[in-house]
């Protein structure tokens, strides 16, 4: 069962709002930015989001999970197969 609370959304879209701002702001200060792909990888995080926020409230949890560990063994995967093929 998954547990919904009152502005769990908005708390989601908050968090995710500070993750990707610390990020942007180390790299800034470090400069280390390619502005013509920022703009992509934005508009990207925007639309992504929002349609991961639609999502996420209609799906069981026991989807999520299988979701998640599908996506985590196929990352996996991919390590192993770059790691042994480099």
């Amino acid at each position: 069962m998954s547990a919904h609370w009152p502005g769990q959304a908005t708390f989601t879209r908050f968090q995710t709002s500070i993750s990707y701002t610390s990020a942007f702001t180390t790299y800034f200060i470090a400069g280390n930015i390619a502005w013509w792909i920022a703009i992509y990888y934005t508009i990207g995080f925007l639309i992504g989001s929002q349609l991961a926020l639609c999502v996420a409230q209609k799906i069981s949890t026991r989807q999520l999970k299988f979701i998640l560990h599908s996506v985590t063994i196929a990352l996996l995967i991919q390590l192993v197969i770059r790691i042994a093929f480099p």
